[in-house]
This record gives structure tokens, C-alpha cells and sequence, in this order.
């Protein structure tokens, strides 16, 4: 049978483990921030650099639209430069009027047209008393005890538990 001296032993030694690995997700912090400190001013440079050279790359391109009616584009050295077509995007007017509109002018292409979704908000419904829920048909599901084991540490935990999901390969 456990005992509550094995689960507190337990604890102090996941509670150790866990103050390793955030020493380590430190000192990998501090290190990334010191070779990005190194490269930073470099990189802005050529970032700027790049910026300059496709501003002037552009300008002559909208100079010379002539030279790029068929075909609209070309590629030199692996960079594409011409002219594309935009997909433009749609300005619409307020939805109440749009939507009269669409009832008015085209009737049999409404539900096509229009999205008409009502939907329960169940942050709202999980206010309601458990007699009102049973009176609407809701059940509340998985309303169980769990075992937990839950740090309640510092921001660090934040991004171990990132790195500990799968969502630190930055």
C-alpha cells in the first residue's frame, strides 16, 4: 500500500528533477542570447542591405513595365521580378444592409450566400444549475478526479512545459 512519506519522496525527487532542467533551459537561454547578440548587428546590416537593393529592383521594374507583357515575370539568378495579378479582396458594406440585400436580389441564392449558424454558448450553459442543464438535455461528462501532478513554480515552467510538449525546437 502507498503511503503519503513515499508519495512526498517522490515529489522532492520529480521537484529536483525539474529544477535541473530549467537550470539547463536557463543556461541554453543565456547562450542563445549571446550568439544572437553576436550576429544581431550583422544581420540588421544585411536585412537593410536587402530591403535597399529590392526597393531599387522594384523601382526599375515599375519602370519598365514593357519589358514584362509576355511573359508577366521572369527569374534570374533564382529571384522571380516582373509583374502578378493580385486576387483583390472584397469591400462590403455593413453585414445588416448587405445581408437585406441579398434576401432582396437574390432570394434563391441566400443560403448560399449568407451563413445563418446559431449556436449554444457553452461557456454561458456551464453557468446553469445542474437542474436547468438536465432540463435542456446536457450532460456534463468527464466531471472526474484526476491524479495530478502540477508545479507551481515560476514563468521558467512555462517554457519547459513547451520544450516537455514538443513545442521548443525553436
Amino acid at each position: 500500500m502507498t503511503t503519503m512519506a513515499e508519495i512526498e519522496q517522490k515529489t522532492q525527487g520529480y521537484a529536483a528533477a525539474r529544477i535541473e532542467l530549467q537550470e539547463a533551459v536557463s543556461a541554453l537561454h543565456e547562450d542563445l542570447d549571446k550568439v544572437k547578440a553576436r550576429y544581431m548587428g550583422m544581420i540588421r546590416k544585411q536585412v537593410e542591405t536587402v530591403r535597399e537593393h529590392e526597393a531599387e529592383l522594384t523601382a526599375l521594374i515599375e519602370k519598365a513595365p514593357d519589358l514584362f507583357q509576355k511573359p508577366k515575370s521572369r527569374s534570374f539568378a533564382g529571384i522571380k521580378v516582373g509583374f502578378a495579378k493580385q486576387p483583390g479582396r472584397l469591400l462590403c458594406p455593413d453585414d445588416e444592409p448587405l445581408v437585406a440585400a441579398i434576401r432582396r436580389l437574390f432570394p434563391g441564392k441566400f443560403s448560399t450566400l449568407v451563413k445563418v449558424k446559431e449556436t449554444p454558448i457553452k461557456t454561458a450553459l456551464s453557468n446553469l444549475t445542474a437542474a436547468d442543464l438536465k432540463r435542456l438535455g446536457v450532460s456534463v461528462v468527464d466531471a472526474t478526479d484526476v491524479a495530478i501532478v502540477k508545479p507551481q513554480d515560476s514563468d521558467v515552467d512555462k517554457l519547459v512545459t513547451a520544450l516537455l510538449e514538443g513545442g521548443g525546437d525553436e
